[in-house]
Order: structure tokens, then sequence, then C-alpha cells
């Protein structure tokens, strides 16, 4: 688990067919300071997070592909849960 900035979402006109009905959005993960760590990336969001929310998102294979209900789901990151402000 890592802490991220949602700096926006992402549209697809055409994606993935596990990826139907999922939100996309581009997060900006932090380090421990709260400052840019890395390059943004792209998650599966279940729990409506906005711009600007603070999140916590997993890279965990067996979690994303539970939580889309496919084993070819191409996607690497997804929302965990939001960090209250």
């Amino acid at each position: 688990m890592q802490s991220a900035l949602v700096i926006g979402n992402a549209t697809a006109t055409v994606k993935h067919p596990s990826l139907d009905g999922w939100r996309l959005i581009v997060l900006q993960p932090l380090d421990i300071r709260d400052e840019a760590d890395g390059f943004p990336v792209l998650a599966i969001d279940q729990l409506g997070a906005g711009k600007g929310d603070r999140i916590f998102f997993t890279s965990d294979g067996k979690y994303i592909r539970d939580m889309t209900g496919r084993d070819d789901c191409p996607i690497r990151f997804a929302v965990q849960g939001m960090i209250d402000q």
C-alpha cells in the first residue's frame, strides 16, 4: 500500500473488456513527506475518489483480480481506501 494524490481521471474510448464499468483515475504517488514519489500512475477506482483527494492504493494482483472478478485484467493499480483530511 502507498498513499497518493488524485490528480485527474482518464477517459478511454476503447479499453480491455475486464475494465468495462470501472472508473480510471490518475494518481501521483507520495512519499513519507507527502512529496511526489515517481511518475503518475493509472488506477481503477470503486470508491469515487475525485481530484485532490488523498487515497491509498495497491499493486497486489490478487486483490485486483478479486475486485474485477477477472483473471485477465491488465491494470496494475487499484484504490483501496480514502484518507481523511
